[in-house]
């Protein structure tokens, strides 16, 4: 197949030239209403055709965020809708003038679509039974970047492009919004409204949103508000789930078949996910703290507060650095992450992830442990957990869980039964 495309890429090479010219448009009147010059064209409709300003616009009514091209006489050069007079309508039908249009300020509207960072015409709806101008841009499908005079909006189709990129080819939103940019000007020389931060603002608005949304905050009577530590987070498929995959009855069974319902956690930390002291909560704010994997803020900061001065033996097993806390921590927010997953499925657990200030101190690692139980339901303490440092960690841990908050304390017994093991990859490292 090369050969033979190799024997016409000349060819190949007169159409892709053709493009950049008139394509046989060459009459010079507008083929629509055969009365004007043509002059423009959309980059984005298919054909190719030369229409005069009056058509381009009128058939463009639905398609209000296509890329226009203007003739100049010898090449075609950047236009857009807005200079042509195009002006989006919101809050009304499309076609239909409202009788109390408010334009935005200073007339300055930003969209950012998949093909480039817009600058539109818009008209808000001025009259008395009309909506906030946030809900009418979400109603005409354009996502906004603040609910106060918004002059900035994402369309869905591009936050919903980005969110799959992102997590399928890793792209950064930097360099999906340089691409974007780049698609309206590649040239630098028609430089393009930066609006990158009002983007990022966007994107994560708009995931938490499809988040609280797939975990059914919509139709639940209290709402987003009532939602409940770990609610937002996606559960193990496989992992012993009541109500889920667990057959009715499943705890009252005889005693010799239980094992099948044992939960295996693997508890671990990641020291190269750090983070800077750059923010704070107050200047940059949790939307959902605790709601999915990670756990509440607020109650984990006075926890730690209270018990990160605790003394804790130093391993008679092996020189740990994350358990005898000899990492450099200067100008860190988070040292690294501590998390409790499932052992044998590699999902994390509901409400059980948490920043790491200095080492794997036991107040951390208890804390996101003994959170992750609160939404477990397991048979008479059936829980294998399983650590790299779990030789010297579950030695005093029942004394250090008396003294915690009562909302994680466990009973004696449930703690007695529990299996605590070392992963046979770190067994070369212990004594």
């Amino acid at each position: 197949p090369l050969h033979s495309w190799m024997d016409v890429r000349e060819e190949i090479l007169t159409e892709e030239l053709r493009h950049e010219g008139r394509m046989g448009f060459n009459s010079g009147v507008c083929p629509h209403c055969s009365k004007t010059i043509a002059a423009y064209r959309c980059k984005e409709c298919e054909g190719g055709e030369i229409l005069c300003k009056g058509c381009i616009v009128s058939s463009h009514q639905r398609n209000g965020l296509h890329v226009i091209e203007r003739w100049n006489g010898t090449n075609f050069e950047h236009s857009s809708l807005k200079d042509l007079g195009h002006r989006f309508q919101l809050g009304h039908p499309i076609g239909e003038t409202c009788p109390r249009p408010v334009e935005p300020y200073s007339d300055d509207f930003i969209v950012i679509h998949i093909n480039g960072v817009h600058e539109v015409g818009l008209n808000f709806c001025g009259c008395f039974n009309a909506a906030e101008r946030y809900t009418q841009l979400l109603r005409y499908g354009w996502f906004p970047a603040t609910t106060h005079q918004p002059r900035t909006a994402a369309s869905l189709n591009v936050l919903k492009q980005f969110q799959i990129l992102s997590f399928e080819s890793k792209c950064s939103a930097f360099e999906f919004y340089q691409a974007l940019a780049r698609l309206g000007d590649n040239t630098g020389i028609r430089p393009v409204r930066d609006r990158y931060r009002a983007f990022l603002t966007m994107v994560r608005e708009y995931r938490h949103i499809k988040m609280v949304k797939r975990a059914g905050r919509g139709h639940d009577v209290t709402g987003i508000a009532g939602t409940k530590p770990g609610e937002c987070a996606v559960l193990c498929p496989a992992c012993p789930q009541p109500c889920y995959n667990l057959p009715k009855g499943w705890a009252d069974g005889p005693k010799e078949t239980q094992w099948i319902y044992r939960l295996f956690l693997a508890i671990d930390a990641n020291f190269r996910l750090k983070r800077r002291k750059v923010s704070s909560e107050s200047a940059d704010p949790s939307v959902g703290s605790g709601w999915a994997y990670f756990v509440e803020q607020g109650p984990y900061a006075e926890h730690i507060k209270k018990f990160s001065e605790q003394s804790q033996a130093k391993s008679t097993c092996s020189s740990h650095s994350a358990v005898n806390n000899s990492r450099i921590t200067d100008g860190l927010a988070a040292s690294g992450v501590g998390s409790v997953g499932c052992a044998r499925h590699d999902c994390f657990r509901p409400h059980s992830i948490g920043d790491l200030q200095k080492g794997e101190r036991y107040a951390n690692m208890d804390y996101l442990f003994l959170s992750s139980l609160q939404t477990v339901h397991y048979v008479d303490g059936d829980v294998v957990a399983s650590y790299d440092i779990a030789c010297q960690w579950c030695r005093n841990l029942l004394e250090r869980i008396q003294g915690y908050a009562k909302s994680l304390h466990l009973d004696e017994d449930v703690v007695n039964s529990f299996t605590f093991l070392v992963p046979k990859f770190h067994l070369p490292a212990h004594i």
